[in-house]
Formats: C-alpha cells, sequence, structure tokens
C-alpha cells in the first residue's frame, strides 16, 4: 500500500497536467473572448476527450484500489465503467447527429461531472450509485427532449410555462418534505424530487416569452407589470417554503433577463435596491438566516458550532495547496454536507486548488459558450432564453461556491452539475441540450442564407 499512496502522490501532477490541458484547448473554441487557435476543431475535439477519458479512468483507478472489499470495489468498476460510457456513447450521438461545433460544451458539462462524480464515490458510495440513474436520464433528455419537443420552445406558449412554473410552486406546500428548514423537496411515492429545480427553467421560458412579446414592449414599463407580478408571487411562494437560495437565484436571473430585454438599468437598479432591503428583513424574520450571516461574518467565534461548516471548508480548501492531498488521502468527511453544499471544498482538499479553479474556469467557459450561442440570434426570444440559461448557471455557481468561499453568506443550492441531487443533474443537462439544439438551430440557418446569398 506503500507504493500504491507514492502513486497518488504522482497521480495530482496528472491530474493537474490533464486539467490544464483541457481548459486550454477547450477555451480555444471561444471567439471572440479569445484570441487563440490551437488547430483544427476535429483535432482539438479529440484530445479534449483523450484528457476527459484519463482523468476518469485515473480517478477511478485510484478508488479501486483503495477499497479492501472485493464487492464494493466491483461496484465502483461498474459505476465508473458506466459513466464512461455515458461521455463515449453521448459523445458519439453528438457527432451522428452532426452537432461537432456543440462538443466542446458537452467535454466541459462532462469534466466537471466527472470531478462531482469521483468526490461522490470517494465519499459516498450509495449516494454515487442513486446519481448514475440521474446521469443516464439527463443524458437521454439532453440529447432528445430539445428536437423532440422544439414545438414547446416557442414565444407564443407563455401560458404553458406559466402552467408550469405555477405547478413547481404549488407542489412542495402539498407533498413537501422539511430537510434543513425548507419545505423544498416534493416526494408523491418512490419518486422523490425538488420543484424548484424545474421552476427556474420555466421562469426563464415564460419571462423570454412575454418580455420578447412585440404588444408588451409598446406598453413600455406597463408590460413588464404582469411578468413582474408573475415573479413576485413565485419568490414569495419560496420565501414561504424558505428555499431562500431559490429565492436569490430566481430574482437575480429575473433582473439580467429584464437588463437585456429593456437595454435600461432603471428596473435592475432598483431591483438591487429591494433586494438590499428585502435581505434585512430576511435577517429579522429567519432565524437560520441570522446563524448563518453571523457564521459569515466572524466563523472562528463559535467554530464547534454555527461556523463549524464554513471553518471546516476552508481547512480543506487551504491546507493542501495547488496540488491538494491526493485523492483518497485528505479529510472531507469532516465538513458537514461534503457531497451537497460542500462538494467544491472537498474536490479542492483532494484534488488540489488548481483544480478547483480548472473547475470554476469550466463553469466561466458554458457560460461563454451560451453568449457565443446568445449574439447568433436576432429574434428576442431565443436570445432572452439562451441568456436567462447562462444567468442560472453563473449566479448558481456565485451563489454556492461564493458561500464556500465565504464571500458571501452560505444558502443551500446546488453546484451544477458536481452535487448529490438527481433533479439538479437532470435539469442542468437539460439545459445544456438546449443550447446545443438553439446552437444547432443557428448554425443551419447561417448555413442557408449563405447558400442564399451565394445563388444570387
Amino acid at each position: 500500500m506503500g507504493y500504491f499512496n507514492i502513486m497518488i502522490l504522482l497521480s495530482r501532477y496528472i491530474f493537474a497536467g490533464f486539467g490544464i490541458l483541457f481548459v486550454v484547448v477547450a477555451f480555444s473554441f471561444m471567439k471572440p473572448f479569445v484570441h487563440y487557435n490551437l488547430g483544427a476543431r476535429k483535432e482539438k475535439n479529440r484530445l479534449l476527450s483523450i484528457c476527459l477519458y484519463f482523468f476518469h479512468l485515473a480517478g477511478v483507478s485510484i478508488l479501486m484500489g483503495k477499497q479492501t472489499d472485493e464487492a464494493l470495489r466491483l461496484s465502483i468498476g461498474i459505476n465508473g465503467l458506466i459513466m464512461l460510457l455515458i461521455f463515449v456513447f453521448s459523445l458519439l450521438i453528438l457527432k451522428m447527429m452532426k452537432r461537432h461545433q456543440e462538443l466542446v460544451l458537452w467535454q466541459m458539462m462532462f469534466f466537471i461531472m466527472d470531478i462531482g462524480f469521483l468526490m461522490l464515490e470517494r465519499l459516498n458510495h450509495d449516494i454515487a450509485s442513486k446519481q448514475m440513474i440521474a446521469y443516464i436520464l439527463g443524458a437521454g433528455i439532453a440529447l432528445i427532449f430539445p428536437s423532440l419537443f422544439s414545438v414547446l420552445i416557442k414565444p407564443q406558449n407563455k401560458y404553458f410555462y406559466l402552467v408550469i412554473l405555477g405547478i413547481t410552486m404549488v407542489l412542495p406546500f402539498a407533498f413537501g418534505d422539511t430537510i434543513y428548514g425548507a419545505t423544498n423537496w416534493v416526494s408523491i411515492g418512490p419518486l422523490s424530487f425538488q420543484p424548484s429545480e424545474i421552476g427556474k427553467v420555466a421562469l426563464v421560458l415564460f419571462l423570454a416569452s412575454t418580455l420578447s412579446d412585440g404588444e408588451r414592449r409598446k406598453q413600455g414599463y406597463k408590460g413588464l407589470i404582469f411578468p413582474g407580478a408573475v415573479t413576485l408571487v413565485s419568490l414569495g411562494c419560496l420565501v414561504l417554503q424558505k428555499d431562500l437560495g431559490a429565492v436569490l437565484l430566481y430574482y437575480l436571473t429575473t433582473l439580467i433577463m429584464l437588463l437585456v430585454a429593456t437595454q435600461s438599468f432603471v428596473i435592475p437598479g432598483l431591483g438591487i435596491l429591494a433586494a438590499s432591503c428585502g435581505s434585512v428583513v430576511m435577517y429579522f424574520l429567519f432565524s437560520h438566516v441570522r446563524v448563518r450571516v453571523e457564521a459569515w461574518l466572524n466563523p472562528w467565534a463559535d467554530i464547534n458550532g454555527a461556523g463549524y461548516q464554513v471553518v471546516q471548508g476552508l481547512f480543506a480548501i487551504g491546507t493542501w495547496g495547488w496540488l491538494g492531498s491526493g485523492l483518497t488521502r485528505g479529510m472531507p468527511t469532516k465538513i458537514p454536507m461534503n457531497i451537497s453544499d460542500y462538494i467544491f471544498a472537498a474536490v479542492c482538499e483532494e484534488f488540489g486548488v488548481l483544480i478547483g479553479i480548472i473547475v470554476l474556469l469550466c463553469y466561466l467557459g458554458i457560460i461563454l459558450l451560451c453568449l457565443q450561442v446568445a449574439f447568433r440570434y436576432s429574434h428576442a426570444f431565443y436570445r432572452l432564453v439562451i441568456v436567462g440559461i447562462a444567468s442560472l448557471f453563473g449566479l448558481q455557481v456565485f451563489i454556492i461556491i461564493g458561500g464556500v468561499l465565504k464571500l458571501i453568506p452560505l444558502t443551500g443550492i446546488t453546484t451544477p452539475f458536481m452535487s448529490a441531487g438527481g433533479t439538479s443533474i437532470i435539469v442542468s443537462m437539460g439545459m445544456i441540450g438546449l443550447i446545443t439544439y438553439f446552437s444547432y438551430k443557428a448554425r443551419i440557418g447561417e448555413e442557408k442564407g449563405e447558400k442564399a446569398r451565394e445563388a444570387r
């Protein structure tokens, strides 16, 4: 086992090397945001896949090698094989569907997802095994749903989106389970899911359809009354459910979409002012908010109590430096909520701060690719949908990882593609599927336009 520990220490350099190579190649696709080119698209996609596969195989090999229980070792190997097949077949199907230019978006998603999977396997094999179902369903939905049901993604379907949003807001009051003070999970028979994850996509689609409505845009600020009222009712439902992380995500996403739709800072500026006042009200209304704010301001004052989670997270991130302790050699089990809220801290402890930065860069890359697609659309509805999805990813990462890094008070929300939680995985992958569909649709439209111009 001594030799194996040496191999684990050496593997830190392998993980770091593949991670750096992956992100450098991935960012070469992101024009006009970057200005370097590393070769042909086909070769770069192949290199990204190689980095992803080797990273995955190295991680699974270490997790299997550290296990003394033969049955558990075999189970980890099976999960690792299923995960690898998800990567291989998803990318193969995308190529068959002629989505070659969208491969990099999926590869970055898979890279983040793989790091999350390896850490879940490291911390809780049973949870990781349950997550496999979500990975499979998410990949299937992302590949198939947008193309099959593209008829639903139309600006005139705003009332359909409103109904979906309404159902997701009401369900927790009828079938909700209270977990850590928030009633944001619903259990119906064997099925358990988080409605607010579905609701955030419905809200983006609803806002995009109403804010791009020509008649409402002619009304000026009066045209914002209806979408504003729907958003406020949704926020009120989330506040009653004490799902304050979702409140922040929904609210800030709405403000960004209003900024893009109105091209004015007046409404978003007033919204930020109202949010500041609302934060003060929340502080006095909810005791758990006060506890989290106090833990954020000075976790050292109650290091064994309210500040324990924050302090353990900071220790995990800062103790082992750039390369981490090595997979399986750290102590991430000491971090409370290490498979959900604090999975990023666990990743930084064992994979290193460098891999943590690479994960953040992959999130940034996904957002930039979303904006790259948005720039190709002149239709307000599609542009707003894409900007809304990019906002959801960006804000969700900032809210949860900002809390883990002690930049803002911690709120309970998932880390996209990484945290335990099937609903989050499926919805997040579904949003990537939507962006893939929009990108392909825009590209086909551009090619038809070029052929028409040539024919003239």
